[in-house]
């Protein structure tokens, strides 16, 4: 083939379209990888972001609901809370549970012998979720109404207490009706 018929080929009107043709699939593919692909690519990682961004809503909506019930609820028994602090102390006030076992036995008549107190680790700063127990073992002698004046003293107290065991002992070498009982009183105290 000459040059003048390469050149007549390629003037011609089918070689002309067909020039048209690949410089348009061309330029048109150009645009599809490295101009369509990555904004199509980008609106779905978007449209995927924005389901898991409703979802983090959702869920930060009944956050914050929460939050707005337990205002509310603090709110409306705020003159009620000093009382839940002294039912249930943060911290175990070892003192103050003696002082109220102390004014217990003073106000009903009788004479604590012994006191035991359970191990507590007080420099623990571990938040938990459930309340600890303090453990109180009491040993005393008295009456059985005196013993009876000082249990009911020391359940209406604001403290809260659970009365694991009472334990009255009649001592066999006095046999009168009026003779003193040995006590024996396990006592659990809770704290947070």
């Amino acid at each position: 083939m000459d040059k003048e018929s390469l050149i007549k080929q390629f003037t011609s009107k089918k070689a002309k379209d067909y020039t048209y043709a690949i410089i348009f699939f061309l330029i048109f593919s150009f645009f599809i990888f490295f101009v369509i692909r990555p904004n199509l690519v980008n609106v779905f990682s978007l449209q995927e972001e924005l389901g898991k961004l409703q979802i983090l809503d959702t869920g930060y909506e009944n956050v914050i609901k929460k939050i707005i019930n337990i205002q509310t609820f603090l709110e409306t028994n705020r003159s009620d809370l000093y009382l839940l602090d002294q039912a249930v102390s943060s911290t175990p006030q070892i003192n103050k549970l003696v002082q109220d076992i102390e004014a217990a036995a003073s106000s009903s008549g009788i004479i604590v012998t012994q006191i035991n107190i359970s191990k507590i680790d007080l420099k623990d700063k571990t938040v938990r979720t459930k309340k600890n127990i303090l453990t109180v073992n009491i040993a005393t002698h008295a009456g059985f109404r005196d013993a009876r004046e000082f249990v009911n003293y020391l359940i209406t107290e604001r403290r809260l207490k659970t009365l694991k065991s009472v334990t009255l002992d009649r001592n066999e070498k006095s046999a009168s009706s009026s003779a003193e009982l040995d006590i024996k009183i396990d006592l659990e105290g809770y704290y947070l």
